[in-house]
């Protein structure tokens, strides 16, 4: 709640107050921050209480996830071991065992889309097109077989593999890749070529190696994305299907 940062579960309906964002420790990946809308973080005390007004991260504001067998997830502060729950107005972080009061089912906002790999084959997943089964035994995670798509479903999270793969080839699929200085952010076909600005604002897929011109910067719009070429400008898409960075709002 906006009034004393106050947190309940009594929410008939998913609103903006209802929505979390999930932040992973820089140091220990298996810590977690739930941020509010109001940029608060969830914390918790020694005596189980729950608040939601530390401005940034410490130490009662880490919890593990605990994901059970039905999709659902237990949060346990970090600090105290306990667990975190409640009912409607009452909610607290005290339980040293995992009830159904406990038990949370997260339905993520965004639906990332990954692949997934094999630490034990180091293999990847992909859609097998002879038998319809996934198989784990390709080296790198090519096209639209090998991409699993995040959904939500009765409650639970699950994967969805290659999300209108008969309707896509691998030349409408493209591999992005994240710089890590500087967050920017490449197109590569299967071909091994790069997304690149030309002359007039057009963009190609014609550029082998990296360059300023085939840097973009890709801005979340909640569920939708915008890019933005070395230009300064976004990318449009004229009536014909071409792709033009000329445009300079979303």
């Amino acid at each position: 709640e906006a009034f004393g940062f106050k947190v309940n579960a009594s929410a008939p309906s998913l609103k903006k107050k209802q929505i979390w964002t999930l932040e992973q420790d820089s140091q220990d990946t298996q810590v977690v921050f739930l941020r509010s809308h109001l940029g608060r973080y969830l914390a918790s005390d020694k005596d189980g209480k729950v608040t939601c007004e530390a401005d940034g991260h410490n130490s009662d504001c880490r919890f593990l996830i605990v994901p059970q067998s039905d999709g659902r997830w237990a949060l346990q502060s970090e600090q105290y071991l306990r667990f975190f729950g409640g009912s409607q107005d009452y909610l607290s972080c005290f339980a040293q065992i995992i009830t159904d009061a406990e038990l949370w089912a997260v339905h993520l906002a965004l639906h990332p889309q990954a692949n997934l790999l094999s630490v034990a084959r180091k293999r990847y997943a992909h859609l097998s097109k002879e038998d319809g089964e996934i198989a784990v035994d390709v080296n790198i995670p090519w096209g639209v077989e090998a991409l699993l798509t995040l959904v939500y479903l009765d409650g639970k999270q699950g994967v969805s593999l290659a999300a209108n793969q008969e309707d896509e080839t691998d030349m409408e699929t493209f591999q992005m890749e994240i710089h890590k200085d500087t967050k920017m952010c490449t197109f590569c076909t299967s071909q091994g070529n790069y997304w690149a600005l030309v002359a007039h604002g057009g963009i190609q897929s014609t550029s082998t190696e990296v360059s300023t011109n085939s840097m973009f910067a890709v801005e979340w719009l909640s569920h939708k994305v915008a890019i933005k070429a070395s230009n300064g400008k976004y990318i449009c898409i004229k009536k014909n299907g071409q792709l033009l960075a000329v445009s300079d709002s979303i």
